[in-house]
């Protein structure tokens, strides 16, 4: 298990990342608009790889002697123009070639344990940052700059690997580029300033590759982003597509994005053609230069034949990582952009509080004048909402659909963000509580219920570790929510998978799992949004128990529905309209001031129906 990554900031602050959770950030005292441009270039990212640096230290002086070595190739000609071929002796042949040979094969070892060091760097990158950033990923954001999308882990795939791949071998290697122009100095010095001007011309045209396809592949990225989420969205909601006849039109629209990122792809490709066609040019004419310029030099006596081959041999592999490097100019363009998006989220983490630990929620349910919307805050849907709920009361909220429900159901569990006002649980605001503490104690199902791929008992866990404690939970909260018959109906009961792979459950029977899931570990809240939407009579049978026996434990509930029968299990009624409170009270008072809440069918005739059914 790797052990925590120290995250210093140039705010004068420091972030520690456990592995195995997302950072806990102290109160910074930058804001998010007057970061400086140090703050800008400096990245949290890698600065969490900070305990790998002995490692990439001892591989970049490893690296010192790969280019030494691989010396044994020119010096080895150089020896057998100017020794064998004159003296004619083989066993300086000989000598020199098991020298040379010995010389290649440790450099091929070399490069062999550097591809293995760099292979387990890649894997230890990985330990060190993979789950932070997924829990990241899934976290709320304070900033848009800090934005994500599914292709947040492709980011990560994107920078682990660079890291770990021949790429940050090449850069190592482009280091030492100065040692081959002294040894080129050794052969002669024309050669060194040919060399030099070779390497200057290949380093101004990649960064005028890098400036001038900039902006197109930024443009590129995004559409290739806008691609893919509209591709994945149509893929996971693909049966109500086909069903409707969607398909052809939603093909047309990801065409449209596909070819708009293809159209920006090929106008940086355009820009970056010219320039690679310059630069294959000048990698032709260097060997024509280098033989030119070397013949002249023995003309005029200066050098030996074999100087001319040496110095080509010397500045071919002095400029091959460069070479490497503006080649794979694409591969060094797509780790900085998902570093710097990377670096956007741990920067956002930075700027949020460490919470301390409070204890279980007790006490009433106040909401304060409370302004809420979506996580994006394009708009306002809960306007000026407050009343108070008591512990162990349940609420019923009703209203139009677009009134607000789902939102404030939201904003009750902590998922919506609060533009203004309070939530308040006993003495404390919701906000005070970190998502995972607050979380163990709340209930909640959305109108949505999706079941996580896992086993029965896993989804009504809540995937809590498998222990002996966690096993009477579940038959506990099981029991409540009356799963008991549809738990045994299943192939293998708790142990029975779902999700992709696995037993297909019904809209009814996820309805119901995912109701057991909210009462799991006996919630202080319970907040409940259309959970017998899709629920037959048994099912809300079991769902009317359930809300009573959570009123006997003293759980304070909230429920969101349209169906009015539900009502009558409520002690108080919440009504909604255009995201304000049109009335709130006690039930009877409600129900007398607005007549159409009264249930067209008295509860005991429901009631008597399910007793002869069952019987």
């Amino acid at each position: 298990m790797p052990g925590p990554i120290s995250i210093r900031f140039t705010c004068q602050f420091d972030m520690v990342v456990p592995a195995e959770t997302v950072p806990d950030v102290p109160g910074s005292a930058c804001s998010t608009h007057g970061r400086t441009m140090k703050q800008k270039l400096i990245s949290p990212t890698l600065n969490g790889l900070r305990p790998l640096l002995p490692a990439y230290s001892i591989l970049a002086i490893f690296s010192f002697f790969m280019p030494v070595l691989y010396f044994a190739g020119p010096l080895y000609m150089w020896q057998v123009y100017g020794r064998v071929m004159i003296s004619r002796s083989e066993s300086t042949l000989w000598v020199l070639t098991a020298m040379a040979t010995t010389v290649i094969l440790m450099m091929t070892v070399l490069e062999w344990a550097r591809k293995k060091a760099l292979d387990r760097l890649g894997v230890s990158i990985d330990a060190r940052l993979s789950r932070s950033f997924f829990e990241l990923l899934h976290r709320p954001k304070s900033s848009t700059r800090a934005a994500t999308s599914p292709t947040t882990l492709n980011d990560l795939s994107t920078v682990r690997d660079f890291l770990s791949s021949s790429s940050i071998a090449a850069l190592f290697d482009l280091v030492y580029m100065p040692v081959y122009v002294v040894l080129l100095c050794l052969v002669h010095w024309v050669f060194a300033v040919i060399a030099i001007l070779i390497m200057t011309k290949m380093v101004v045209l990649a960064f005028l590759n890098y400036f001038l396809v900039k902006s197109d592949s930024r443009r590129y990225q995004q559409m290739s982003i806008r691609s893919q989420e509209f591709g994945g969205a149509i893929s996971r909601n693909v049966e109500t597509i086909r069903a409707l006849g969607m398909l052809p039109a939603l093909r047309e629209r990801w065409y449209a994005l596909h070819a708009k990122m293809l159209g920006w792809r090929g106008a940086a490709g355009r820009r970056t053609d010219v320039i690679a066609s310059v630069v294959r040019f000048f990698r032709v004419m260097q060997m024509i230069i280098i033989y030119a310029v070397g013949a002249m030099l023995y003309m005029e006596n200066q050098i030996a034949t074999a100087s001319i081959m040496v110095a080509l041999l010397i500045i071919n592999r002095g400029i091959g990582p460069l070479d490497n490097v503006i080649s794979n100019w694409r591969v060094y363009s797509n780790f900085l952009a998902s570093l710097d998006r990377l670096d956007d989220l741990l920067r956002d983490a930075g700027e949020r509080p460490k919470k301390m630990r409070l204890p279980r929620p007790e006490g009433t349910l106040t909401l304060s004048r409370v302004y809420a919307g979506p996580p994006s805050g394009e708009k306002i849907v809960l306007n000026d909402v407050s009343f108070s709920l008591a512990q162990g009361r349940t609420l019923g909220v009703v209203g139009v659909s677009g009134a607000g429900k789902s939102c404030l159901g939201r904003v009750l569990v902590g998922i919506w963000p609060i533009a203004r006002g309070s939530v308040t649980i006993g003495d404390h605001e919701l906000s005070h509580w970190s998502e995972d503490d607050i979380g163990r104690h709340l209930g909640y199902i959305g109108q949505d219920v999706e079941l996580i791929p896992g086993t029965v008992a896993d989804n009504i866990a809540r995937f809590d570790p498998d222990s002996p404690e966690r096993t009477e939970k579940l038959i506990a909260a099981s029991e409540l929510a009356g799963v008991q018959d549809l738990v045994k109906s299943l192939p293998e009961g708790y142990n029975t998978r779902v999700g992709v792979g696995g037993h297909v459950l019904s809209g009814g029977q996820r309805n119901r799992i995912a109701i057991a899931r909210a009462v799991y570990a006996e919630p202080s809240l319970v907040v409940l949004d259309e959970p017998n939407s899709n629920l037959d009579a048994f099912g809300e049978q079991a769902l009317m128990s359930m809300i009573q026996k959570l009123q006997a434990s003293g759980t304070t509930v909230v429920i969101i529905t349209h169906k009015v029968n539900i009502l009558n299990y409520c002690d108080d009624i919440l009504v909604l309209n255009a995201g304000a409170v049109q009335a709130f009270g006690s039930r009877d008072q409600i129900v007398n001031r607005i007549p159409r809440l009264k249930a067209p069918t008295p509860l005991t005739v429901i009631e008597g129906a399910l007793e002869s059914r069952r019987s």
